[in-house]
């Protein structure tokens, strides 16, 4: 691109945008070379609202330097933006995504990237014949909390592994556009909208599965509560688990704890901690990162640069949607173990 600066929109301003929000704010303070020209909600009311999600306690954001619109056709019409944000619930993702790119915007679309592996590789052939970058919001892989526990895997830092649990778990969601959460149809359950970041972290840390399997339950939606396991031809356990359906007074939490030859490694509350087979426990210290302006980072540079995403491309996204699939074929089946 011949632009030194990327001017982006966001679509949809629920509780992540806020989120979005702050990272543009944050990149933008550090003289990073991205700029929120417009926000559109087709609810004139997203824009004066405070809402809360589970990441999130307070959701107040200051938008009185973004254009604000309620049709999307007008600011396409009146904006001069580079890329699209797209924080819209997620049966809405493969449309918006496909609109955005098709009036030449770059687009980068909140997760799950899609509410079928279908559904994405339409959009990955339409990003490409449309000559525009397409990336999807896994941002754990932004994490450091989680890019600990990659860098000690990769460097073997405490031997291999020998098991890995990851836990999420929340309340049943309140918010979100006309009850979207709760409907199976337009959130994929529990598994595709929560779930589904475990998963990607499975094969973000350890690859492709060879096998997978999974029970779960319902409640307002289906898949609402499951346990995975996925199976890579050795020993490993690698299981993850999810709910939506904590009591209400259950504050959202995502953990982790992973046995190594030599050390035991845990995620709770938001602490990393290593406990080593000999010596004293501690806390490492890890990169202090917003996981979304991180992310945000990673795609500006992509457009800017070019050579391709290599963190978090499309395709991956894809793959673990893919995955889920899976999951639920073996969830609708007992827990029969899937070949992935």
């Amino acid at each position: 691109m011949n632009s030194t600066e990327i001017k982006s929109a966001i679509i949809g301003f629920g509780g992540i945008a806020r989120s979005h929000k702050r990272a543009y704010d944050a990149l933008r303070q550090a003289g990073f070379p991205v700029s929120l020209v417009a926000i559109c909600d087709i609810d004139p009311g997203q824009f004066s609202k405070a809402l809360a999600i589970n990441i999130d306690g307070s959701s107040k954001c200051d938008i009185s330097a973004q254009h604000l619109y309620t049709s999307l056709d007008e600011m396409l019409e009146n904006e001069d933006f580079d890329m699209a944000d797209i924080c819209l619930p997620s049966y809405l993702h493969k449309e918006y995504t496909e609109r955005l790119l098709r009036a030449g915007k770059h687009v980068m679309c909140e997760k799950p990237m899609a509410l079928s592996s279908s559904d994405c590789a339409d959009m990955i052939k339409t990003a490409r014949e449309c000559g525009r970058e397409l990336m999807v919001g896994q941002c754990l892989r932004f994490e450091p909390l989680y890019l600990f526990l990659k860098e000690a895997i990769d460097k073997n830092t405490f031997g291999r592994v020998k098991a890995a649990y990851f836990d999420r778990l929340s309340s049943p969601p309140h918010w979100g556009f006309e009850g979207w959460y709760r409907d199976t149809a337009r959130s994929g359950g529990a598994i595709m909208d929560l779930h589904i970041h475990d998963v990607d972290m499975a094969r973000f840390l350890f690859g492709e599965p060879d096998a997978a399997s999974a029970i779960s339950y319902d409640t307002f939606a289906r898949w609402a509560v499951v346990n995975s396991r996925f199976m890579y031809g050795d020993d490993r356990i690698i299981v993850a688990n999810a709910s939506w359906d904590e009591a209400k007074s259950v504050k959202f939490s995502m953990s982790y704890r992973v046995r190594f030859e030599q050390a035991t490694v845990k995620l709770e509350g938001g602490v990393v901690t290593v406990y080593p087979e000999d010596g004293a426990p501690y806390t490492p210290e890890l990169l202090r990162a917003n996981r979304m302006a991180e992310q945000l980072r990673t795609f500006v540079t992509t457009i800017l640069q070019g050579g391709g995403n290599k963190v978090n491309p499309p395709e991956s996204a894809m793959m673990t949607v893919r995955l889920v699939e899976k999951l639920r074929e073996s969830a609708d089946n007992g827990g029969v173990i899937v070949t992935v």
